[in-house]
């Protein structure tokens, strides 16, 4: 006699579905960066001046998007440990 079908639901809940507790901390990161690069900040960095060479809204874009890919890496990858 033929094993009988399994008729269990499938498990609907992705398996890399951030915590709870993830998530309104990675939407305070996405929050805080939009304003962090929008208008009135990128105004104060706007003029002249040069780091090394570099003009000082560029360094700022930099480095605040390197911000952004660090500190989203480490929440994700605290997750995962």
């Amino acid at each position: 006699m033929p094993d009988a079908p399994d008729n269990s639901l499938p498990n609907l809940v992705p398996a890399d579905r951030p915590a709870p507790r993830q998530e309104p901390r990675l939407l305070f990161i996405a929050v805080l960066f939009g304003v962090l690069l929008n208008y009135p900040l990128l105004a104060l960095f706007d003029h002249d001046g040069r780091v090394g060479g570099v003009p000082v809204l560029y360094l700022y874009v930099l480095l605040t998007w390197i911000a952004l890919v660090t500190l989203t890496g480490l929440l994700v990858r605290k997750r995962r440990s």
